[in-house]
């Protein structure tokens, strides 16, 4: 429609924020579903995706969304069986992550998992309604996010490209496992509890732990819980205001001042995509945690979703931590093209 160089954060902001009250209004059974997938694949593609890419990634989103949610359907009741496979899906997808950080099966595949977990266990949403649910998510994202560009075109050149390459990426298959063990272990307490917040605190979870950690992991952690709680901050004006009630459209012109402010605070910190990706992904998780609980007044039950969010950070760095080995650095590419 019109070229300009903000067009990449309009984007980005625009589309998952009006998706998400929209079907919030409607009475969707997981309005969060669409919103995320749309944040995942504007931050994984910073330019217009070829019509080829895009068929072809709806035919790996068909693969996720009907066999290997049935398949996780019909293993619900056998505690035993779905664990191995829970675990087999968490394994899978962090070994893709490490060999791969911008794998787009790896990522939705872990977010998949854990979706289907929760709403399986713990929302009570019917076994038979969750692949359509979910391809129907995925078919509406693709559509919005190709309309995205058609209408806001123009490359994200902004935002800088992870410093990373998959060559020379360690998979070693004890950290892997641990992680996968961890957050099948992290997501059983999570349910045992009751806790509202369970997706919420385990995808924040398992978008810090998935990447393979370049140079220094101790130091990479860091920067993941300095981003992510720098995102929650910025939901905080919306979290105010809906606590006093005010009309969905000025709720609505709020959240996207501050997912505007959010990027081009990135862009000034001079993030990368990864952190990039984690930040948005924080941001509309957290305003559809404020805007679902209509009739909630009062700031407290609001800092409880915070604290949540708090504690999903504590816990990735106590994963991270307790893992004694060493990565091997993912090959700089910067040290490749000095050499």
């Amino acid at each position: 429609m019109f070229r300009s160089a903000a067009n990449p954060i309009i984007r980005l902001v625009l589309f998952p924020v009006l998706l998400l009250f929209y079907f919030q209004s409607n009475g969707d059974p997981v309005p969060i579903l669409t919103p995320m997938f749309v944040v995942i694949f504007l931050t994984m593609m910073p330019s217009k995706p070829p019509l080829k890419m895009l068929l072809n990634l709806l035919v790996i989103l068909f693969f996720i969304s009907f066999l290997l949610v049935t398949i996780g359907s019909i293993l619900k009741d056998t505690p035993t069986g779905y664990a191995l496979f829970c675990w087999s899906l968490l394994f899978w997808g962090f070994y893709r992550s490490h060999a791969n950080p911008k794998d787009i099966l790896a990522t939705l595949s872990l977010m998949v998992v854990i979706m289907m977990t929760v709403m399986n266990f713990q929302m009570g949403i019917s076994t038979s309604f969750l692949p359509s649910l979910m391809f129907k998510g995925v078919i509406i994202a693709i559509i919005f996010t190709y309309l995205s560009f058609l209408l806001f075109p123009g490359d994200e050149q902004d935002i800088k490209a992870d410093q990373t390459s998959k060559v020379g990426a360690q998979e070693n298959v004890a950290l892997i496992a641990f992680k996968a063990t961890t957050m099948c272990i992290v997501l059983f307490v999570l349910m045992s509890t009751g806790s509202s917040q369970t997706m919420l605190i385990a995808i924040t979870i398992v978008n810090i732990i998935k990447i393979p950690i370049a140079e220094d992991n101790r130091i990479y952690s860091q920067n993941k819980v300095i981003t992510t709680v720098v995102g929650i901050f910025f939901t905080l004006p919306v979290l105010a205001l809906f606590s006093f009630g005010v009309p969905t459209w000025v709720l609505i012109g709020v959240t996207l001042f501050c997912g505007l402010q959010l990027a081009g605070y990135a862009i000034r910190r001079q993030c990368s995509f990864s952190i990039y990706q984690l930040l948005f992904t924080n941001f509309t998780v957290l305003t559809y945690q404020v805007i679902k609980h209509q009739g909630i007044t009062s700031l407290d039950a609001e800092f409880w979703r915070l604290l949540s969010i708090v504690i999903a950070i504590l816990v990735s760095v106590l994963i991270l931590n307790l893992t004694k080995h060493s990565a091997k650095p993912l090959v700089n590419i910067k040290k490749q093209n000095q050499h």
